[in-house]
């Protein structure tokens, strides 16, 4: 076969030489060129930005201006003595003078001081210390006409200052207007009678001068003409052009560029070096990579830990084979181990490793001819095989897997119990393409992973559809998550004896999802599969805590998955809701299935007397349903045991479930257990479980689940 690796393609040391001096030659060309491109792209940028910057601290200095003049007017016209002297009867001229006229002379904050009526006719006024004696606004200017035009109903209501920019006769002023008003509660005023303080202050060389210093702007002055293009417009508020802010641009770039130009030869000198010093050693190096690539190749195609061909290598032979034009059908078996998640959790990565190397091991043993195993990553794997007969080899081999991970796994000292669920998909190459072959064993994977677990299924057109179904509702949970349409409801649970309630068991509901309401069987599974459990679970137990605080003769279950029983920090989570809600410890009861800790015993184990250390209880849920031994229940030391529907639900009309439950109550009372009876849906089977001794009832004979609002109705009515 042609491989385009082998040593005749290498080209010859010489000619790779020559391509690589090539390749320098033009390399050193382009850094050269590119160093002071760069330079001067950088200079003309850094000019350009310390423009803008100027041009930016030039508006900063004109709007500090108006500023300065509006904070003027504030101190000045929110004043209770400015009222008592410039309101009727008296307007105190003398005050008026001593106080705002000579100012000018005293700290030079501001030019000119008016005092404007109710209809802006101007009463009162001292220009530069000079008395003032015109009566109308044309000594103003536009600017504030503008002020006072677009402005008047909030100047007359006491709500604001107003600030801006105006030509007077005497030249381009900051201009400030306000309504003198005292510094607490309402003017109290007859009809429409109005004062407004009016402060100028004129723009002048020396003001350009402190503003240029405070901002940093070199030469700052204005001229009337647009003369230099470091300039900004100066504008009224009535929006006349009144000239133009000028300043001296600094040009650091250009100076900068000049400074660093014999450090940047340095730098063409040292780069040239160096590139040549590559080309001779690239030389060398890169001949020796294109006859070990070979050896790289298989290393890129291989799993490190299993040292089994890896997703890359599959999809590669599966592409090559199409390419070929193979038309014979091709099946593809996809593993996921079930439970890898608890081992490494539970025992360390370490033995999680090991457990891949010895599943490598057995998968490679069990592998028909002619098939090809990779690990996909993680803890999937899949095995690509054709020819005739394919579908049945696939299936044989699915098969003795579940066969050999029927019994438990000796790794060292450890015994450890997992599983499988495996999917297949069979097609020609012709009909579907390598990458959908593979979606649709992932899918039939996933479908088994859903449904049970330790188990193979067969891709079929119906599992596509139920997989997108499946992915819908995951986004469906995601969303709803986010937009809160879960809720959580509550099913009594009654002491057998006195038919009180004395807890109540938390079950999640979804009765606001838009397309409808959807029941917990329908979307557990999937929020389980996906990961959306945790959030789920948490918004059970954080929601349940909230709601049953209140009510200190109430205990509360609420149900753990098997997912979040995994999950490493679960207690701490635990904690953390129990703190923050200030629920007692004392009144929750935790409720785990009994086919996790059958599966897991050592986490189970672990998790349990953490949380009992937290002061919660633990009960064994769906009791009646697995294996569980005497020697289970000493060792995990439940505090209670609920026996499931399926057994509690038979007594009235099975002996044996009835004998089964009679003894299920003694060894729980042996042990010092609770016991709870599920699914009691009658009158009589009520009656048989207390006779039996049932500590506490529950099911649809007492009630159905409701919201916390109907169990405080329900408790008042029938319970308390």
């Amino acid at each position: 076969m042609y491989n385009p690796l082998s040593w005749r393609n290498i080209p010859t040391a010489k000619t790779l030489f020559v391509m690589i001096f090539m390749a320098g030659i033009g390399l050193i060309v382009s850094v050269v060129a590119l160093l002071y491109l760069s330079l001067h792209l950088i200079s003309s940028k850094t000019n350009e930005i310390d423009e803008h910057r100027s041009a930016l601290s030039v508006q900063g200095a004109i709007q500090t201006s108006a500023n300065r003049v509006w904070s003027l007017v504030i101190d000045n016209a929110v004043w209770d003595d400015a009222v008592r002297e410039v309101y009727p009867p008296v307007l105190n001229t003398e005050w008026l003078y001593n106080t705002w006229g000579a100012g000018f002379k005293i700290n030079n904050l501001y030019d000119g001081t008016f005092v404007l009526d109710e209809h802006f006719n101007v009463l009162w006024g001292s220009f530069k210390s000079k008395a003032f004696h015109e009566q109308n606004l044309d000594f103003f200017g536009n600017g504030l006409k503008a002020l006072i035009r677009d402005n008047a109903d909030a100047l007359k209501s006491e709500k604001n200052i107003y600030a801006g920019i105006t030509r007077t006769r005497q030249g381009v002023a900051f201009v400030g207007i306000g309504l003198i008003r005292p510094m607490i509660g309402r003017l109290q005023v007859h009809n429409d009678v109005r004062r407004y303080l009016v402060i100028t202050r004129h723009l002048n060389p020396q003001i350009l001068s402190d503003l240029g210093n405070t901002f940093q702007i070199e030469d700052l002055n204005f001229t009337e003409q647009h003369t230099s293009e470091a300039s900004v417009p100066l504008k009224s508020s009535a929006g006349e052009l009144l000239g133009y802010l000028n300043w001296q641009p600094r040009l650091p770039g250009a100076q900068a560029a000049s400074a660093a130009s014999n450090d940047i030869t340095q730098i063409v000198l040292l780069a040239a070096g160096l590139i040549l010093l590559f080309i001779l050693l690239s030389s060398v190096g890169l001949y020796k990579l294109a006859r070990g690539e070979n050896q790289a190749r298989r290393v890129a195609r291989t799993d490190w830990l299993s040292h089994l061909p890896n997703r890359r290598a599959l999809i590669e032979e599966l592409e090559r084979v199409s390419l070929r034009g193979d038309i014979d059908v091709k099946s593809v078996v996809f593993i996921d181990l079930d439970g890898f998640k608890d081992v490494n959790d539970i025992y360390g990565h370490d033995v999680g490793d090991d457990l891949i190397i010895m599943m490598a091991r057995a998968l490679r043993d069990r592998v028909p001819e002619g098939g090809m195993l990779a690990r996909m990553g993680g803890d999937e794997f899949a095995m690509m095989i054709g020819g005739d007969h394919s579908q049945a080899r696939a299936s044989a081999f699915a098969g003795n897997v579940l066969d050999f991970l029927g019994a438990p796994l000796r790794l060292g000292e450890r015994t450890i119990h997992i599983s499988a669920s495996i999917g297949i998909a069979s097609g020609t190459l012709i009909e579907c393409t390598s990458s959908e072959l593979f979606r649709r064993a992932d899918i039939a994977m996933y479908h088994s992973k859903i449904t049970g677990k330790g188990r193979v299924t067969q891709y079929d057109a119906e599992l596509n559809s139920v997989r997108e179904q499946q992915l819908a509702i995951e986004n469906e949970i995601r969303s709803g998550m986010e937009r809160d349409e879960f809720e959580v409801w509550y099913q009594p649970i009654i002491d057998a004896r006195s038919q009180k309630m004395t807890s109540v068991e938390a079950l999640l509901r979804w009765p606001r999802r838009p397309a409808g309401e959807l029941g917990p069987d329908a979307f557990i599974s999937i929020a389980e599969t996906s990961g959306l459990i945790y959030g789920l679970g948490q918004f059970v137990l954080r929601r349940a805590c909230q709601d049953l605080e209140p009510f200190g003769d109430l205990k509360l279950s609420v149900n753990i998955s098997p997912a979040q029983f995994r999950d490493p920090e679960f207690e701490e989570k635990v904690a953390r809701v129990i703190e923050m809600t200030r629920f007692p410890a004392n009144r929750l009861q935790l409720e785990v299935t009994e086919t996790y800790v059958l599966e897991n015993p050592e986490r189970a184990r672990a998790a349990i007397s953490n949380l009992k250390a937290l002061g919660t209880a633990v009960a064994l849920d769906d009791f009646g349903t697995g294996y569980s031994s005497i020697g289970y229940l000493r060792r995990f030391n439940f505090d209670t045991i609920k026996i499931d529907k399926s057994l509690a639900g038979l007594v009235d009309n099975d002996e044996q479930a009835a004998a089964l439950v009679s003894g299920t109550v003694r060894i729980a009372s042996a042990l010092g257990m609770a016991v709870v009876a599920e699914g009691v849906e009658n009158e009589k089977q009520m009656k048989l479980l207390r006779l039996a001794g049932c500590d506490q009832l529950q099911g649809f004979w007492f009630s159905q689940p409701m919201p916390i609002e109907a169990i405080i109705e329900l408790r008042k009515v029938r319970y308390v």
